[in-house]
């Protein structure tokens, strides 16, 4: 989905001022063409791309601020215009002070973009925003479909008294502007205009010569923002690095530092071409896309078979039918009987197809990589010893045609929260660790207290049981 407007105006708002002037002007010509095709790109990517941070960066790949501006002050130059009108002879001086004026311009626009995106991120049009949204559900969706939420009416009612919740609960919701401040700081961009400008205001330069030494020191190459695409990948490890879902995802950002380095040596200004580097990225990336695959349908099957193993298990407890799944069905103590008597066979079908598929039997699932990364890394919902207990006493009874013992049951309730101790031991006590790092990465990128400022704190889980000890848990071994 592209960009959201509110944040997508803020940024080219400026840029489309500028062409509006030179409309009011009556200012034609190449240049001013070329000024509102580069607006027009600029457009473009922003319904391209979902990211603001992949935007900017492909933005300054382009080099798309400094082509408007130089367009810009090529259009309202009046040595410009009058040497396109009436043919008059080639000016050093004035074409060098045109490019470098361009360059001048460039950097006032980027600053100015960047303090009007903060501006904009600071969500005070949050509830025009809101609005809009739901103007467009009333314009776009099927008016049954609205009908079983109540009407357009009631939701905008329901989400009138949410909203107002949200800010008055947590003010700072909706309120961004530190994020772009720190995400989308342009200036390291900038220095490199800098420099160029430097280089082109020394005594005695000429166009021609000006020219030659931005390609021959590299200083062109370091205004594609090079310097910003690795400091973007930088932050992208960090925020893996925090609460990383599979090893193979930090290969793929050590891979891509790896590669932007590699292209940068091998280059003598230390920049690397920014075709080759996407590029290369894309490799990188389709490298590693079957590895991911494979590893999230692993993880999502034994996943299946645990949960599956956990509800065929309670079905036979005597609060079941007033759980989920069973008490939202017509009959919920019918639904728990067919839970017992079909759930066997569909488990021991799946266990079937995951050795055919994976070559992995029940047993062999605690041993993988999947499975020993989910307990590493908190992501497990359930705790070591329920597990144990699924492993242990309700696999072996899983057979078609076959059901639990009374004992079984006994024991299978007493994990349950709604069991007779009303301890929850099913549940990981650490699955809030994940959250916690976020939490952590969060405060740390942005500033102490930002996380809390923008949502609620993290939830802890109320669980009786002890937190994972893989060295205590024998089926890894």
């Amino acid at each position: 989905m592209p960009i959201d407007p509110m944040m997508l105006n803020a940024i080219l708002g400026t840029f489309k001022n500028m062409i509006e002037e030179c409309k009011t002007k009556n200012l034609s010509g190449p240049d001013f063409d070329k000024m509102c095709a580069t607006y027009d790109r600029m457009e473009q990517l922003g319904n391209e791309h979902s990211d603001m941070n992949e935007y900017n960066a492909q933005l300054m790949n382009e080099n798309l601020y400094v082509k408007f501006s130089d367009f810009y002050a090529r259009t309202i130059t009046p040595a410009s215009n009058s040497q396109s009108g009436d043919g008059g002879g080639y000016d050093d001086a004035a074409l060098l002070k045109q490019n470098v004026d361009a360059l001048k311009q460039a950097i006032i626009t980027i600053r100015k973009a960047y303090q009007d995106t903060i501006e904009q991120a600071r969500g005070q049009d949050a509830e025009a925003n809101m609005q809009l949204g739901l103007d467009y559900i009333e314009r776009n969706f099927d008016k049954e479909y609205l009908s079983a939420g109540g009407g357009i009416d009631k939701i905008n009612t329901r989400a009138k008294k949410d909203f107002d919740e949200i800010i008055k609960k947590k003010p700072k919701a909706f309120d961004n502007s530190v994020e772009v401040e720190v995400m989308s700081n342009p200036e390291v961009l900038i220095k490199s205009i800098q420099d160029v400008i430097d280089l082109g205001e020394k005594p005695g330069m000429t166009l021609p010569r000006f020219l030659r030494l931005q390609i021959e020191t590299g200083l062109d190459k370091a205004m594609e923002g090079s310097v910003s695409t690795r400091n973007g990948l930088e932050t992208e490890k960090e925020y893996i690095l925090s609460n990383p879902i599979s090893p193979i995802h930090i290969q793929i950002i050590e891979e891509k530092l790896e590669k932007f380095d590699e292209l940068a040596n091998a280059n003598k200004f230390n920049v690397p071409n920014s075709t080759e580097l996407k590029y290369s990225f894309e490799d990188i990336e389709r490298l590693h896309e079957n590895d991911i695959q494979k590893w999230d349908q692993i993880k999502t099957r034994w996943n299946d078979l645990l949960n599956d193993l956990s509800v065929w298990s309670l079905s036979y407890c005597s609060f079941a039918p007033y759980m989920y799944p069973w008490a939202i069905a017509e009959d919920p103590f019918a639904a728990t009987k067919e839970t017992q008597h079909i759930a066997p066979g569909i488990i021991k079908e799946k266990e079937k197809l995951f050795q055919k598929y994976f070559g992995i039997s029940f047993y062999e699932i605690y041993k993988h990589p999947t499975f020993l990364w989910e307990v590493k890394y908190n992501y497990i919902d359930y705790s070591q010893e329920y597990v144990e207990f699924l492993i242990e006493k309700i696999y072996p009874e899983c057979k078609p045609f076959n059901h639990l013992s009374d004992d079984l049951i006994e024991q299978r309730g007493l994990f349950c929260k709604r069991g007779k101790d009303s301890k929850d031991r099913e549940t990981n006590p650490q699955r809030h660790f994940p959250s916690e790092r976020i939490k952590e990465w969060y405060d740390k990128k942005f500033g102490e207290g930002r996380y809390l400022s923008k949502y609620d704190a993290v939830e802890k889980y109320e669980s009786a049981a002890k937190p994972w000890n893989l060295n205590s848990f024998k089926y890894c071994k």
